[in-house]
């Protein structure tokens, strides 16, 4: 994004007005006085509501506590801080490092196999052996053999014509995950980009209406002192007083909206539990956009990843179907396989040295060309291949669907930036006509020819024309993010941070 552009006030002339309605100009009769007879009895007094100044102690306090718990950081910052340490990006850099795995077992397959195996078979036999001569006895004798073996075989099919698709599916699958990555990224830095000029718009709103209700209370104080001197009806301080309720009740949900951005925001950048965000920067008008829109357009279509991530998918699920196809050629290998073995044997008396022992070695070995060919296997492999082409259909057609969808965020974009920009122009005049009438109005009142209500009303106006000032410049501010999104173009100073996360998590 380019350097800021320099930003027009019209929430400082609002506070302004603001102050200038409610002090400016207050009749001279209307000093309060300490009350007033009629006809003898003392007229009826009005005391002030204390659920107004509670209410403003307890938004003081939820405002320290905010204040406490956040911490301060500018848009470069957060953005920064999400690209380091949001584990979105980890999970997406999971399935690139699954991907890289299969792809590497997969070409792993070329490699040839080796297996080797040993058994070890002892046996025992006892036998009596019978004895003639002056005296017939029986003579016992033992025969312990020890069989041993190893084998050893190898095996290597060298022309399988499966494989090569195979290996183009897995890789195609990883550039799948690759563009994903991207787009996990460039999400994240919009979420970032959009939830900050959010919690800017709030904070800025509270900052206003703040100004607004202080002034506000004053002009009730001033209100309910000169109907207790009998200079206005009740029903103008009651006007007065709805007003300054509505004022704390437009400020107790901007601050409940900015907790929740504030929350985002902290998610988004990782931050530890409990820890929440707040601006450290006005909202600003942020960079322009200079291209036209067909080119933009065609930058899009070009470089965004969502569609090539649909068309890698796509070509992934092809070379598969191929793959499957390919089983019912045959395929070839090379094959050795040899054994040794060792045979032992030992005789003898029981309890007496052995008298016999026998040992044998044997070695057999061979090598040869394999050939082996899937004629029929009741059509499985050719169906699951037809799956896969229909896939690879679908994914061609979402990539379609992706182009379409492109297309729309792009123009609807740009038409943001356009139309922002004119409805800055349209706020800015819509602050100015408030501040004009608000003076109008307090001069009409005071000279008593308005009534309350109408400077209740041009106070509500005032209140909405800086709503819809910090809500065209965040809106300018988003169609610009969005731009940069939707025409997949990174924002500045977001791919040094990109890059460091990438290579922390490659050393995982």
């Amino acid at each position: 994004m380019r350097a800021p552009s320099p930003t027009p006030k019209p929430l400082a002339l609002l506070l302004w007005v603001a102050w200038v309605a409610l002090w400016a100009g207050s009749p001279a009769q209307a000093q309060p006085s300490p009350g007033y007879r009629f006809n003898g009895q003392k007229a009826p007094q009005v005391q002030t509501n204390p659920a107004a100044s509670q209410l403003q102690a307890q938004l003081r306090s939820l405002k320290a506590d905010l204040e406490a718990r956040s911490r301060s950081t500018n848009l470069q910052q957060a953005i920064e801080a999400a690209l380091l340490n949001n584990p979105e990006l980890a999970t997406a850099y999971a399935s690139i490092q699954g991907s890289q795995w299969n792809l590497i077992a997969v070409r792993r397959s070329w490699y040839p196999t080796l297996n080797a195996s040993s058994t070890t078979l002892p046996s025992q036999t006892y036998r009596t052996e019978n004895n003639s001569g002056p005296t017939t006895y029986n003579t016992p004798t033992f025969t312990n053999t020890t069989s041993a073996s190893v084998a050893v075989t190898m095996g290597w099919t060298f022309f399988d014509p499966s494989r090569g698709p195979a290996i183009n599916a897995a890789g195609e699958s990883l550039r799948q995950q690759q563009l994903l990555f991207d787009v996990s990224a460039r999400n994240l830095v919009l979420t970032v980009q959009q939830t900050y000029f959010q919690l800017q718009e709030q904070s800025q709103l509270i900052s206003a209406y703040n100004e607004i209700l202080l002034n506000t209370d004053r002009l009730v104080t001033l209100t309910e002192a000169q109907f207790n001197s009998g200079l206005v009806s009740i029903a103008e301080v009651e006007q007065i007083r709805a007003q300054q309720y509505s004022n704390l009740s437009t400020l107790i949900v901007t601050y409940r909206q900015l907790l929740d951005t504030a929350a985002l925001l902290a998610q988004a950048m990782a931050l530890p539990p409990g820890g929440l965000v707040l601006p450290a920067e006005p909202l600003n008008r942020v960079g322009s956009w200079s291209e036209p829109l067909p080119a933009t357009i065609a930058q899009a279509l070009r470089l965004r990843e969502e569609i090539q991530a649909s068309l890698a998918a796509a070509a992934s699920a092809s070379w598969s179907a191929s793959s499957l196809f390919n089983t019912y050629w045959p395929k070839f290998s090379l094959g050795a396989s040899g054994t040794f073995a060792n045979d032992n044997a030992t005789s003898g008396l029981p309890g007496i040295s052995v008298t016999t022992s026998n040992t044998s070695f044997n070695w057999n070995g061979g090598i040869g060309v394999g050939f082996s060919w899937k004629l029929f296997d009741g059509g499985i492999n050719a169906a699951q291949a037809q799956a896969s082409i229909s896939q690879a259909v679908q994914l061609q057609n979402n990539a379609a669907s992706q182009r379409l969808n492109v297309t729309r965020e792009v123009e609807q974009a740009y038409s943001a930036y356009l139309t922002s920009q004119m409805g800055l122009q349209s706020t800015s005049a819509q602050a100015t006509a408030a501040r004009q009438a608000v003076i109008a109005v307090q001069e009409r009142f005071n000279v008593g020819v308005d009534t309350m209500t109408s400077v209740v009303q041009t106070l509500s106006q005032a209140i909405n024309a800086a709503s819809a000032y910090t809500s065209a410049l965040r809106t300018y501010n988003d169609a610009v993010a969005r731009l940069y999104r939707s025409s997949a173009r990174w924002p500045e100073g977001t791919q040094a941070p990109l890059q460091q996360r990438s290579t922390s998590l490659k050393q995982q």
